[in-house]
Order: C-alpha cells, then sequence, then structure tokens
C-alpha cells in the first residue's frame, strides 16, 4: 500500500508539473500574440505577406490568363477594360504576369531561406560547440565568402554556372549561408556553457544530442527573424540577375525579367517596368515589417 502510494504521489507531481509547464508555455504565447498584434506595423507587413502567399497559392484562379498566354498584336498597350495593367513587350497580360510571378517569387525566396537557415545552422552550431581548430577551419570558409559583395559573387557563380533560375537560387545560397553560420556560432558559444547543458554532458548525452535537442532549438529565435527579413533581400537579388539576363529568360512570368524587358520603353510605356516594381517593393516591404515584428516579440529586452 505505501509503495503504491508513493507511485500515485510521484505520477501526480509529474502531471502537476506538466501543467505548469504547459500552462507557462501557453501564457507565454499568448503574450507574444498580444505583443505583436499591439504593433501596427507589424500586422501591415503579416497581412501583406499572407496577401501574396494566397495570390500565389490561388494564381490558376486569380490571374485572367495563363501563365504563358501571349498576343504579339498586343504589344506594349496601355491599360484598358481589357488588360487592366496593360501589356508588355511581347504581348502578355501584365496583370496575370504578376500574379504568376509571385508564385516565382515566393518559391525562390522560401527554398532558398530553407537551404541558407538549414546548412548555415549546422556549420555555425558544430563551430560553436567543437571550438578549436574545427573553428578556425569553418570560420575561415566563411570569412572567404563574406569577403566579397554578395551581388557579384552571385553574378560570378551564375556566369559559371549559366543562366536560369535554379542557378540563381543556387548562387545565392551559396554566398548567403554564412551570415546564418556565424549567426548561430555566437548564439551556440553563449548557450553551451550553461547549467543545462553541463547537465545534459553529466547524463551522458552524445555530443549530436546536446547540438540538436538543446543548442540549436534554443539558437533559432534570431535565425528566424533574420530568415524574414531576408527574404526581401533574396528577392531583390534574384529581381537584379533576372533584370541584367542571368535568371528568367525573355518574356517569363518574374518581376526582375519583367522590369527589364520594359526598360527600352520606360518613358513610352512606363506600365511594363512601374507595376512589377510595386509588386517588389510591396512583396519586401511586407516581409521587412514582419521580421521587424518578430524580433520584437523575440527580443527579452523589447518585450519588457
Amino acid at each position: 500500500m505505501a509503495n503504491d502510494a508513493i507511485t500515485i504521489q510521484k505520477k501526480k507531481s509529474f502531471i502537476d508539473d506538466w501543467k505548469e509547464k504547459n500552462d507557462s508555455k501557453i501564457k507565454d504565447w499568448k503574450h507574444s500574440i498580444s505583443l505583436f498584434t499591439k504593433s501596427p506595423l507589424a500586422m501591415i507587413g503579416l497581412f501583406i505577406v499572407i496577401f501574396f502567399m494566397l495570390v500565389a497559392i490561388f494564381a490558376p484562379y486569380l490571374a485572367p490568363y495563363s501563365n504563358n498566354w501571349r498576343d504579339l498584336s498586343l504589344q506594349s498597350q496601355a491599360p484598358s477594360s481589357t488588360h487592366i495593367l496593360g501589356t508588355e513587350i511581347y504581348g502578355g497580360d501584365i496583370f496575370s504576369m504578376i500574379i504568376w510571378g509571385s508564385r516565382v517569387s515566393l518559391v525562390t525566396a522560401f527554398a532558398v531561406v530553407l537551404s541558407i537557415v538549414i546548412f548555415g545552422t549546422i556549420v555555425g552550431a558544430f563551430a560553436g560547440y567543437f571550438g578549436g581548430i574545427i573553428d578556425e577551419a569553418l570560420m575561415r570558409v566563411t570569412d572567404i565568402f563574406l569577403a566579397f559583395p554578395s551581388l557579384v559573387l552571385s553574378m560570378v557563380i551564375v556566369a559559371a554556372l549559366g543562366s536560369g533560375l535554379q542557378n540563381v537560387m543556387i548562387s545565392i545560397a551559396i554566398v548567403s549561408w554564412p551570415t546564418y553560420a556565424r549567426l548561430i556560432r555566437g548564439q551556440v558559444l553563449s548557450i553551451k556553457e550553461r547549467n543545462y547543458i553541463e547537465a545534459a554532458r553529466a547524463v551522458g548525452s552524445s555530443d549530436w544530442r546536446i547540438i540538436s535537442k538543446h543548442l540549436i532549438p534554443n539558437s533559432l529565435a534570431p535565425t528566424i527573424v533574420q530568415a524574414t527579413m531576408d527574404v526581401g533581400s533574396i528577392i531583390i537579388t534574384s529581381a537584379a540577375l533576372s533584370f541584367i539576363g542571368m535568371g528568367a529568360g525573355p518574356g517569363e512570368a518574374e518581376w526582375g525579367r519583367m522590369i527589364n524587358d520594359g526598360q527600352a520603353m520606360l518613358l513610352n510605356a512606363p506600365w511594363i517596368s512601374t507595376f512589377p516594381g510595386l509588386a517588389i517593393l510591396l512583396f519586401c516591404l511586407g516581409f521587412n515589417l514582419l521580421g521587424d515584428g518578430l524580433r520584437d516579440i523575440m527580443d527579452p529586452r523589447m518585450r519588457r
């Protein structure tokens, strides 16, 4: 009977601890959401991001014309009731192309961000945790990449690989991961000396378990903020490479390429370049405002 009473008491204590931790997490989430919703600019950024995501998802239903629709008899037509944003130099409907281009931009941005966050996090975590020669070797490699202007290095890589959106994505990922490696390394250096990491070592946890279960999850807050704010810069870099002819091909529904197609007719047909440029502006603005809002709720000093 005594053993049963002790077992019941332990189970009750475990349940109480679990409820307390769960209630604390729920309270923290509610507080974070409250802080975020109190920021008008952050909410505007969230609505812009959601808007572009919905446009990209439902592009086949929102676009009046298909992705490949062209009519050479309607080249560079001014905005009208039939084509509300006009047509471009190949006769494509600009409104439809901007809608389809949102899908290209989102896929490009998310694919690049996901790859650089994963690779940069692994490199930074190993460098910060193991230190010594591993840290020196990995950080010197990152210094080499950071020594070159990112856009110039991206241009060199695309020139070596060949034009195309896929190669543009690869080039941006190659030049962008060192930022996350350094960010994660700094977080790991400050976390790995804390008591719970020492306790994990004391109970025999492997290095990989400590890195994957303790260090990386507790280092991700600034990385999420950085990734959100980098989406805009990735889109601008991708558009810049397409603008100079290294990304999407002529006539493709990609915002940077659309601006390039209309630059020669900027005075006679300004709508060809203006509306894709505004799409890039709104897209980048939304992610930057969202990143600012996330930074405010994830930074303990801002929360206070």
